[in-house]
């Protein structure tokens, strides 16, 4: 009986030495942490950042890997155990929700992530829950209005920029607005018929001309050409 839990046990500990989904546990000056690897080759997209591990640390790089991706729950901790970080990785890309705390506990932020882009709602605050400030992400680029509770300002984004729209227009505006836009309408209209009308009329003409008049005109010139050049020929010799 000893030997087959023996067995069983040896077993147990040769899987989790080879298995490449076992928990690493790695360390620095300020904190711990916890998470799975995975070795696969996968198609890298550019514009994305990818995490992995090798040396005995986690490296990150936009558009590239060269160690084992992270994949599955992140766990960061400071070393009073207290939770710091904690996420999901798949394929060396953040996915889900991204929480940050400070060492007493309380949220320092939210993130919500997909494929590695952020994606979704964000809020931070400060060391005593006060909330600094709160947005959208879409596609790793801020998008709809951005509250900052710091500064009392709200910023509207589109794709990443600064949103500014167009002022109101008084019905007067408006009225001119569309007589002047309706007026350069007209305008580009005329000078297009205009150009049409006189490429017809110029093919129109082209047509009229006799046929060989261009042969005739060049044969004339010729023929002077010729008379000038025996003239100054003779002219020499005598």
């Amino acid at each position: 009986m000893k030997n087959v839990l023996f067995a069983i046990l040896l077993s147990f500990v040769l899987i989790a030495a080879t298995d490449p989904y076992t928990i690493k546990r790695i360390s620095d000056k300020d904190f711990r942490y916890e998470f799975y690897t995975i070795d696969k080759d996968i198609s890298i997209k550019h514009h994305k950042t990818y995490f992995w591990f090798k040396g005995g640390l986690i490296h990150k790089a936009e558009g590239g890997v060269s160690g084992q991706l992270l994949h599955g729950e992140f766990k960061k901790h400071y070393h009073s155990n207290q939770l710091a970080e904690q996420g999901t990785f798949k394929k060396g890309l953040k996915v889900g929700l991204w929480k940050n705390w400070f060492e007493n506990g309380s949220t320092e932020s939210t993130q919500e992530y997909s494929n590695g882009q952020k994606h979704g709602n964000f809020y931070s605050y400060n060391i005593e829950g006060k909330m600094l400030e709160k947005g959208f992400y879409r596609s790793g680029k801020k998008q709809g209005y951005w509250i900052n509770f710091t500064k009392k300002d709200t910023i509207r984004y589109k794709k990443g920029k600064v949103f500014i729209p167009k002022p109101k227009l008084s019905k007067e505006e408006k009225a001119l607005a569309k007589i002047a836009k309706t007026k350069k309408k007209e305008e580009l209209k005329l000078q297009k018929e205009t150009e049409k009308k006189l490429k017809k009329a110029k093919k129109e003409e082209n047509k009229k001309l006799p046929k060989k008049t261009k042969g005739s005109i060049s044969k004339k010139e010729d023929k002077v050409k010729k008379d000038n050049f025996f003239t100054r020929l003779f002219s020499k010799k005598e």
